[in-house]
């Protein structure tokens, strides 16, 4: 005599958890290294992570010690995301296979919570990262832009041991697999361009494409800025020459140089050829006057260890902002894996919920839970999938932003 097999709360947690984990573009490639750290039962921390970059160094030469300042710089990792998809299905339906289930119900959800999160992580990166390679508003005609992309990480000293993966949209997709379909790759790379789409490992990243790549807006301008006065050091910047009006002039994400600030190698000091790239951190507005207080990345500090300009920039030196004032632009994103930080958390699941369990996956860190109310009037469960997530970008010199 057979017996009907029930789905558990397990079992479709542990499954709807897979095809989220499946589904994420951006954020499978970024770190989970401090998901554990969590809602450990017994010895729970709370929702903030304060996260210490490695300390910076100069060597010296000769014999006699000069011992030097140590500067520890921190990042916050806050879980202060929460993302939900709902839905009800039937008693009935419990009786499915998982297969069925999954194909019915979870497959959806699996999509639209995979892309928030892909989502909230793209948008730090475009708020927080300054490098830019490409010219905005043209797509890459060859992979020219791309080398440069590997190149600016070099310089920022981000390892080179085969974490990197490059993020970009369909647009550039297209572009990419044109200039690439001619260079020199295995058999099986090609195959699985042209029959999938797909590019593998290409030029020391990993390619993945992301249809949530953000289209970043530049802010309205106004103007002819310039630094107000000379000297300035930290994460502001005093500008002033910004069309005379209260008024926002720059977004957050917005990137510009300026004359005789150049980029340094942040572990020996030594001066590049390239300007340095400053990002803009929050929206920025001039007041009435045309006087305009940035707040900005990397901090301009001119001397070792953690130096990262070849010297402070000059009273009434000009901005030279990227883009179009008021125009958006498309941007694909290469960095290093431990660049950007996600830290995930299973939700407890209430005590009274008699079908809903959470599930974290011990390899990626990736988490979720799904808790069901049983409705008696109409034979339905109604059910809730919830992810608990926080993003920050913890080294942005290991990440270089693709413009198309």
């Amino acid at each position: 005599m057979s017996t009907n097999t029930l789905l558990t709360s397990s079992v479709i947690t542990n499954e709807l958890l897979r095809r989220f984990k499946n589904n994420l573009g951006f954020s499978g490639a970024v770190a989970h290294t401090w998901d554990d750290k969590f809602a450990v039962e017994g010895a729970k921390i709370g929702d903030t992570l304060r996260l210490r970059d490695p300390v910076l160094f100069t060597a010296q030469a000769g014999p006699v010690l000069t011992p030097q300042n140590v500067v520890e710089n921190q990042k916050t990792l806050q879980l202060n995301n929460q993302q939900v998809v709902g839905f009800s299905f039937s008693s009935k339906d419990l009786t499915l296979s998982i297969d069925n289930f999954a194909a019915r119900y979870l497959d959806g959800a699996a999509v639209a919570l995979a892309n928030a999160v892909d989502i909230a992580g793209l948008t730090v990166a475009d708020q927080t990262v300054g490098n830019l390679v490409g010219t905005p508003g043209t797509p890459p005609a060859n992979m020219g832009p791309f080398w440069s992309a590997g190149e600016t990480l070099d310089t920022g000293s981000a390892p080179m041991d085969g974490t990197r993966s490059m993020v970009i949209p369909p647009k550039i997709q297209t572009s990419v697999l044109t200039a690439a379909s001619g260079l020199f790759q295995s058999s099986a790379q090609i195959k699985q361009q042209y029959e999938r789409g797909r590019m593998g490992i290409m030029g020391g990243f990993e390619w993945v494409m992301d249809q949530n790549c953000r289209t970043h807006t530049v802010g309205p301008l106004g103007g002819a800025p310039v630094v107000a006065g000379a000297g300035q050091t930290g994460s502001t910047l005093a500008t002033s020459g910004w069309t005379a009006a209260a008024a926002v002039r720059l977004n957050a994400g917005d990137i510009f140089t300026l004359p005789g600030v150049f980029k340094v190698n942040r572990i020996t000091g030594d001066i590049k050829t390239d300007l340095q790239q400053f990002v803009v951190t929050a929206q920025a507005s001039s007041d009435a006057t045309g006087a305009a207080t940035l707040s900005i990345y990397p901090p301009i500090i001119t001397t070792m260890p953690g130096q990262t300009v070849s010297a402070s920039p000059a009273a009434s030196a000009a901005l030279t902002i990227v883009g179009t004032a008021n125009t958006g632009f498309i941007t694909g994103i290469g960095f290093h894996r431990d660049a950007f930080a996600l830290g995930m958390a299973p939700l407890e699941v209430p005590k009274n919920i008699q079908f809903g369990a959470n599930q974290q996956d011990p390899d990626t860190g990736c988490a979720i839970r799904m808790v069901s109310m049983y409705d008696i009037i109409n034979d339905l469960f109604v059910t809730r999938c919830d992810v608990l997530f926080g993003w920050v970008c913890q080294r942005p010199e290991w990440c270089v932003k693709i413009a198309s």
